[in-house]
């Protein structure tokens, strides 16, 4: 009985819904359908050491793409490889098409939802500490101070906010795959992929006052960067399971690199320090008392006989006040360190903040700074290639001088083709270097870029060239240049304000993130509409 009367009720539904149309049949529908819920998985401890904040892991299984992307299966060093051109192979039609999406993930992490539109005015702390500081601390706060990792099929994304967070994205339509939220500190670089793993490392910018007394003693091996915690996490890649941390000894904002089984990271503390990738077991261990590093983050070139080299810039509290050290990877002992030549002076954290590029097959490495300052507020802007092998210099180069920008004041070299570009923030200019001997081919002023600089904004991250064309990312632009000559073909406006941050491009597609907290795909022919005009000819 009680059967006869569901199959009475339900061909009534179906009956009445014939008569209203399909609204109501609509609604039944809505009904039974399943709303995917997430996986989330909570840390407060690993390896008996308790973590500051609850880690936070929320999975959504469903927002995946279930096609290959073919995109790489790692993302080695900061902005994608040795050289920094950030370009990676896809095999996906949509991707070679063009996507669009923009995302405000530093919302999801916690943050206010800021427009791109937003004026400079109405950022946080504006109107106490005027738009220059209040950019800075928002690039330094809540943003993403540098641009995303593409790998392993998915999109990678640090966020600043709550305190730090890192997102697995969709690359097709943005949907979030996976987020974690509670680092222990600020996430302010590019994640690091390697064997279906992905390392976020975390840290801050400030020092406390015992710095300062240190300082004034004379104890510049007490001296660490770093207000709040520093640490390193490791998550698999896919679903965002933590597999392990470490912390640090001082900040870790650069990003590390991966070599071989072997992830090298460096911190405000003056470590180098080389893990197993897998497990973050430690091999070894170089301390370097009285330097620290920044926002330098981790390269590599691997020696003739097979032996790599691990890289970064630090900066140093007494002369020469900046240093690259280069560091045995099979063994972390110092191999050879390298700055200015006298009677030239590193300044502020020049050294310290700017990663290195590496052409690997010219054994050269590449690295910009800004050096001799003077009272009224004046700096050069210069770049220096070291032979990778040794650390001897090969030929510096001073681009010019102009007032000391806010904040990251140098600029990420990128290498193609026996060429350096690389940005003059002091400048608003972005140049064209000849790899062997340093000489300026060209140097372009970038329109938009408000001379002396009233706001950070660049251009400080690395240049991409794709389809023969340079792709850059300064103050709220996109800019398209010859790569040739450095005649500027297009400027497009995008909002928000851009940090160290380079254009990212996988087919068609360029993935921008900005100090505002927004992650952007946009279609090249929207960026420059005659891109493929340039590209064909």
């Amino acid at each position: 009985m009680k059967r006869i009367i569901f199959a009475i009720a339900l061909i009534s539904v179906f009956l009445i819904g014939s008569f209203l149309g399909p609204s109501i049949t609509q609604i039944v529908s809505q009904v039974i359908t399943p709303i995917p819920q997430p996986i989330v998985r909570t840390y407060d401890i690993y390896n008996t050491t308790y973590f500051p904040y609850e880690v936070k892991v929320t999975y959504y299984p469903g927002n995946a793409t279930s096609q290959n992307l073919g995109l790489p299966g790692s993302w080695l060093v900061t902005n994608g490889g040795q050289s920094h051109n950030a370009v990676v192979d896809t095999t996906c039609t949509e991707l070679i098409q063009g996507v669009s999406w923009q995302q405000d993930f530093a919302h999801m992490a916690g943050a206010a939802l800021i427009p791109l539109s937003a004026p400079e005015n109405m950022l946080p702390g504006s109107n106490v500490m005027g738009t220059r500081s209040a950019l800075v601390m928002l690039t330094q706060m809540v943003g993403e101070p540098l641009g995303v990792s593409l790998a392993d099929n998915l999109l990678f994304v640090e966020e600043d906010s709550g305190p730090g967070s890192i997102f697995a994205v969709n690359p097709l339509n943005g949907q979030v795959v996976w987020y974690a939220t509670g680092l222990a500190s600020y996430a302010m670089n590019n994640p690091i992929v390697y064997n279906g793993i992905v390392y976020v490392t975390v840290g801050d910018v400030g020092f406390n006052f015992a710095n300062f007394v240190h300082y004034e003693n004379g104890q510049y091996s007490a001296i660490h960067r770093g207000m709040a915690y520093g640490a390193i996490y490791a998550f698999n890649a896919s679903d965002g399971i933590l597999l392990w941390m470490r912390f640090t000894m001082g900040e870790a904002m650069p990003a590390p690199a991966v070599y071989d089984g072997i992830l090298a990271y460096s911190d405000g503390g003056g470590e180098f320090v080389g893990v197993n990738a897998t497990t973050g077991q430690t091999l070894w261990m170089d301390s370097i008392p009285g330097l620290f590093d920044s926002m330098s983050s981790v390269n590599y070139y691997v020696m003739p006989n097979g032996t790599p080299l691990f890289v970064a810039g630090f900066t140093s509290l007494t002369e020469p006040f900046g240093l690259l050290v280069a560091v045995n990877g099979i063994t972390g002992k110092m191999v050879w360190n390298a700055s200015l030549p006298s009677p030239n002076k590193p300044f502020n954290t020049g050294m310290g903040d700017v990663p290195p590029a590496v052409d690997q097959s010219l054994g050269i490495v590449v690295q910009s700074t800004v050096a001799n300052a003077e009272p009224n507020g004046t700096v050069d802007t210069m770049v220096l290639a070291v032979n990778a092998t040794n650390g001897h210099v090969l030929w510096v180069t001073n681009l010019g001088r102009g007032y000391t920008p806010p904040a990251f004041k140098g600029a990420v070299p990128m290498i193609y083709n026996n060429t350096v570009f690389v940005g003059a923030p002091s400048l608003g200019t972005e140049f064209a270097l000849n790899i062997s001997n340093g000489k300026i081919i060209w140097q372009t002023r970038l329109n938009g870029i408000s001379l002396p600089p009233t706001a950070p904004g660049g251009p400080r991250g690395s240049a991409t060239i794709y389809d023969n064309l340079l792709w850059i990312a300064g103050g709220p632009n996109v800019y398209v240049l010859n790569p040739h000559n450095g005649d500027l073909l297009q400027q497009y406006y995008v909002g928000g304000r851009f940090g160290i941050v380079n254009p990212v491009i996988a087919g068609n597609t360029m993935y921008l993130t900005n100090s505002y907290g927004w992650v952007i795909a946009i279609p090249l022919y929207q960026v420059f509409p005659l891109f493929q005009y340039y590209t064909n000819s």
